[in-house]
């Protein structure tokens, strides 16, 4: 994978349950790689494998169609609908699941399914119809989370996954990628 002017010749594996972290200083493009990845910025190089098999992955709606999730450092310029509520962000990338072959939306399903993420993530208020911009980052990032693990994602690229997130939420947010 290289990005001109920003990665060169990055390469690594990623085999389904492991964790693979990225270090660095600021700048030293470990976001770029990670977002070029997805070719939300336009990579100069790159091949890939999922599962086995060569892919190519022309945009972010391309990676999210072959379940791959990027999610970003910036969760409220880039991840969420801060002005939605859990229920309608963590169904954001999945709302045909919860429409019937007729095409009617079936929010009872959604509340439902926001319902198990809530427990599940520790979300407070454990309120699906709160607002997200409402919660405090550690639970706007629990929502985060939620709503990429509602794609059931193949790949899951979490950049600063607990950036300014408070020390309960970072070891729940720890522990729950442990658990994936």
């Amino acid at each position: 994978l290289s990005r001109f002017g920003a990665v060169s010749d990055v390469a690594f594996d990623v085999r389904r349950g492991e964790i693979l972290g990225l270090a660095g200083l600021v700048g030293a493009g470990r976001t770029e790689a990670m977002r070029a990845l997805i070719n939300a910025e336009a990579r100069s190089s790159g091949r890939f494998w999922l599962e086995g098999d060569e892919i190519q992955i022309h945009d972010p709606a391309d990676a999210l169609a072959k379940g791959i999730i990027y999610l970003s450092e910036d969760r409220k310029g880039s991840g969420l609908f801060l002005s939605y509520s859990i229920a309608e962000n963590i169904g954001a990338s999945t709302l045909n699941r919860y429409a019937d072959r007729f095409g009617v939306f079936h929010f009872s399903a959604l509340r439902q399914r926001s319902r198990e993420f809530i427990m599940r993530m520790d979300i407070r208020p454990p309120d699906e119809l709160a607002r997200v911009i409402n919660l405090s980052g550690g639970n706007q990032q629990k929502v985060l989370i939620s709503k990429a693990l509602d794609v059931n994602p193949k790949l899951l690229i979490f950049d600063e996954p607990t950036r300014g997130v408070d020390v309960g939420a970072k070891s729940l947010i720890h522990a729950r990628l442990r658990e994936l």
